[in-house]
């Protein structure tokens, strides 16, 4: 009998402690600040190709604004909370000093999770003359 009452008592405290291991799971899986681990095998890939043209020189500052506050809200995402990784690449196009050979496009970051790299290289691009290459990055991006 007493055999009988100490492995009830076992099983009740294992189903009560388990249950509050449950709950606290719950429980931090409900702040968003907490409990947020990166996904190794999933990423988020995003390539910012900015016109640095001529046609762009009383806006290229609002636009290096807009692109990083799409790039910093990217960053927060999450799926079943978990973060995936987040990789930017960064192109440049639209002005003069570009080659035709690369099809009037620059590659000035590759895919990277270094968003302070991504940021300096971003806001320090300026206009820079400008034909429009914009037909020739299309056709080189197919």
């Amino acid at each position: 009998m007493k055999t009988v009452k100490l492995t009830t008592f076992a099983i009740s405290l294992l189903f009560v402690l388990s249950c509050k291991g449950e709950i606290k799971n719950e429980i931090a899986l409900l702040d968003p600040q907490e409990n947020v681990t990166p996904v190794s095998n999933q990423y988020i890939k995003v390539a910012i190709l900015l016109d640095t043209s001529n046609s762009m020189d009383g806006l290229i500052d609002q636009a290096k604004a807009q692109l990083w506050e799409i790039v910093n809200e990217l960053s927060y995402a999450k799926c079943k909370s978990k973060r995936p990784n987040l990789q930017i690449a960064l192109y440049e196009y639209g002005n003069d000093g570009l080659s035709s050979y690369n099809g009037y496009i620059r590659k000035i970051v590759a895919f990277t999770d270094d968003l302070d790299d991504v940021s300096k290289e971003l806001f320090s691009l300026t206009t820079n003359g400008g034909s429009e290459y914009c037909g020739a990055v299309i056709q080189s991006s197919l």
